[in-house]
């Protein structure tokens, strides 16, 4: 009997060491390195990481904070956390939580965030980028709070005052995205002429003509011969805070070179309905839908309702735009589809940035090719693009924008103020607490129903 309760014992103890060998393998999330970028209006925190880390973050308020919790990662952390330099970050604390780690930062205002995690790649290793997005003089200075427990999103934001502060005006951002590149030249035409040579031209054009105007901004996927695969064009888009996603084609029909003509196309449901299940199945996606506010752990009916909605959004925004933008281009171009398209392109399948696939024309026509590679004409194809998306923003600008302001009436120094929603909140008494109408309200936040939710954060116009 003995030897046997000792061989039972033996066999335990090998169990168990068994066990804690299977669980030493699974090493931690290093952070090796943390870098900063500051710009007037943003500032990038850059998190070089040994492997991709799961991550998860939310605010808090009285004081402002920024937490970020990074599951199953060490928590030797690199000294340069703890030393970052920057007008929206006055303090930066650690701690252990659970099998990873808490940072803290301590901002100097009400600035919100966004974060998204890249791939090793290239040489480079795996990172968390986290923006924080402010212009620096809308952020008030304040002394670092005192370390404090952090206490769980949820009940913070039930209990804590919401924050009230003046938000600072941006530029809306258009993406311009080049088609093919590099190893793709895309559509080859008569002459020689390829057509991942032709939409940069054109695209380099948009973007200055967006430039140009106040208010707006241009950014390029590609700004030289490169390759990009299809799906991280929408991520490049997402990565530079676009409001607005454009991918610029030719195409090319050699059986019958009498084709000829432009075309404008937005996502198709088909293409709709399998990105939601793509996304769905990445957890993080859930705060990019949100706007930079946590989730939390969710339920994934809830999820899906939020994707949902977000793809619906993009999809109704990208058809108004796009019958503007073909309008416009009615005047200046031979148009082979004279009505908005929709159909199942991979770059227009993102589910929280509106966007339009603009075909130019038809480079295996003679006639598109004289006019795709002639300068005055692409300059005026250009044009028509950016007055048919500028008219869709001026219908509808986005609230904290400089054309919000523009065309609403509302001078920089009294309006944009930013409110965080409370439990208890609904839009009627927020409308009365700050002295406005519930319509202005709803049309300062471009609201098509009086759903809000605990975290979301609101435009309050000024009197």
């Amino acid at each position: 009997m003995k030897l046997l309760n000792l061989r039972a014992l033996r066999w335990r103890v090998f169990v168990c060491l068994g066990l804690l060998c299977i669980g030493s393998v699974q090493a931690q999330v290093r952070v090796d390195n943390v870098r900063a970028v500051t710009k007037d209006d943003s500032t990038r925190l850059v998190l070089e990481t040994s492997d991709v880390v799961a991550y998860r973050k939310f605010h808090l308020s009285s004081p402002d904070r920024l937490v970020i919790d990074l599951r199953d990662t060490s928590t030797r952390l690199p000294a340069a956390l703890f030393e970052l330099n920057d007008a929206r970050i006055a303090n930066v604390r650690a701690a252990r939580r659970g099998d990873g780690v808490r940072l803290v930062f301590d901002l100097t205002g009400d600035i919100p965030s966004k974060a998204f995690t890249l791939q090793a790649e290239d040489g480079r290793p795996a990172r968390l980028v986290v923006d924080l997005l402010s212009t620096i003089a809308s952020a008030p200075a304040q002394q670092p709070a005192a370390p404090e427990p952090v206490s769980a999103p949820a009940e913070s934001k039930a209990t804590a005052p919401a924050p009230q502060s003046q938000a600072p005006l941006r530029d809306i951002i258009v993406a311009i995205d080049p088609g093919h590149g590099g190893k793709d030249p895309g559509a080859l035409g008569r002459g020689g002429v390829r057509e991942k040579n032709v939409v940069l031209e054109i695209a380099k054009r948009l973007k200055a003509e967006f430039d140009a105007i106040p208010g707006f901004q241009g950014v390029l996927t590609r700004s030289g011969d490169t390759f990009i695969p299809l799906a991280k064009r929408p991520q490049i888009a997402r990565e530079k805070n676009a409001d607005f996603f454009v991918s610029l084609h030719a195409d090319s029909f050699p059986k019958d070179r009498r084709v000829y003509g432009g075309g404008v196309y937005a996502l198709s449901l088909r293409g709709a309905t399998s990105e939601t299940a793509r996304w769905l199945a990445k957890r993080e996606n859930a705060v990019d839908l949100s706007h930079g506010v946590d989730l939390g752990d969710v339920e994934e009916d809830i999820r899906r309702v939020l994707l949902n909605m977000s793809m619906d959004s993009a999809i109704r925004i990208s058809k108004q735009a796009g019958t503007k933008v073909i309008a416009e281009m009615k005047g200046v171009a031979r148009m082979h589809r004279r009505q908005l398209e929709q159909a199942n392109f991979v770059v227009l399948r993102s589910p929280d940035i509106p966007s339009l696939l603009v075909e130019l024309g038809f480079l295996s026509n003679d006639q598109d090719v004289a006019r795709l590679t002639k300068g005055s004409e692409q300059k005026k194809v250009a044009q028509a693009i950016r007055r048919g998306i500028v008219r869709y923003f001026e219908a509808s600008p986005p609230p904290n924008t400089r054309l919000y302001v523009q065309t609403r009436g509302e001078g920089a120094s009294t309006a944009a103020r930013s409110y965080t929603v409370k439990k208890g909140d609904n839009l009627s008494k927020i409308a009365a607490n700050n002295g406005i109408s519930l319509d202005r309200l709803r049309r300062a936040n471009n609201l098509s129903s009086d759903n809000i939710r605990i975290g979301q954060r609101l435009i309050i116009p000024g009197s």
